[in-house]
């Protein structure tokens, strides 16, 4: 009887554990969750510093200029990634299910949240990007006459020399992902300013990317205040182990 008594308590905390991990995400989701989460604050912040905030600094400091711009893209790239893995990953892994004390218009608007959070976090990586190809290739005949060279995506300083006419200008290396890995341009929108008739489409192009890119990050810092004041109303208001589910502090008791 002893035995069968230390069997069946042992079946019970065995089922138990298993509850609560059902009520958790995988480490794997965790992990990413808040690698993308850290990765995404890091973005807006620099990204605001840079061209808002501090852009006057950052416009007279040219060395500082092109770490913030390549730190920027890294994080920006590293999140394109994260996410990428993160998708497959919940194609295979369901995630834990909401409980069953949330409403269903919150269940609705979690999803739909979720559903813009994705989705930015593949587009701003991409517009970035775009922005960076926006300009003629290096050595062609459009960067000889370009308003803005390169790459670094930046206007010359004031009082640069300029290129004598008809000979090309030469644009720094692109800058590596985190310094290591090299970004290859997006090359159909790079051949728009190969020739010089294709310069000011391509530099209009450029601006629209910029504009997006802008309003985007406005947009993810919008949805990234609503996502955490969501997980802080269910917490804290609601007394929900939402933390929890994601792997900060206890798991939620069965």
């Amino acid at each position: 009887r002893q035995r069968k008594r230390v069997k069946a308590e042992e079946s019970r905390l065995m089922n138990d554990q298993m509850h609560a991990e059902g009520e958790r995400y995988t480490r794997v989701a965790a992990m990413l969750h808040w690698a993308i989460a850290i990765l995404i604050i890091f973005n807006l912040i620099s990204g605001f510093l840079i061209w808002d905030i501090a852009k006057e600094f950052f416009r007279a400091n040219r060395p500082f200029y092109g770490i913030g711009i390549t730190l920027h893209l890294s994080s920006g790239m590293t999140v394109l990634a994260l996410t990428a893995v993160r998708v497959m990953w919940r194609l295979i892994h369901h995630p834990p299910a909401y409980p069953a004390s949330m409403k269903l218009w919150e269940r609705h608007a979690a999803h739909f949240a979720h559903f813009l959070l994705y989705a930015g976090m593949v587009l701003m990586p991409l517009s970035g990007w775009a922005i960076l190809s926006a300009h003629p290739p290096a050595g062609s005949p459009g960067a000889a006459i370009a308003p803005i060279p390169g790459l670094p995506m930046a206007k010359p300083a004031q009082g640069a020399e300029a290129q004598p006419s008809g000979q090309p200008r030469k644009a720094p290396p692109p800058p590596g992902i985190w310094f290591v890995v090299p970004l290859p341009m997006i090359t159909p929108i790079t051949e728009i300013g190969r020739e010089p008739g294709g310069v000011a489409p391509q530099h209009e192009l450029h601006e629209k990317f910029v504009e997006y890119h802008e309003v985007g990050g406005y947009l993810m810092l919008l949805l990234l205040f609503l996502h955490i004041g969501g997980a802080l109303k269910h917490q804290l208001v609601d007394k929900e182990p939402e933390l929890q589910r994601m792997r900060v502090g206890r798991r939620p008791k069965a």
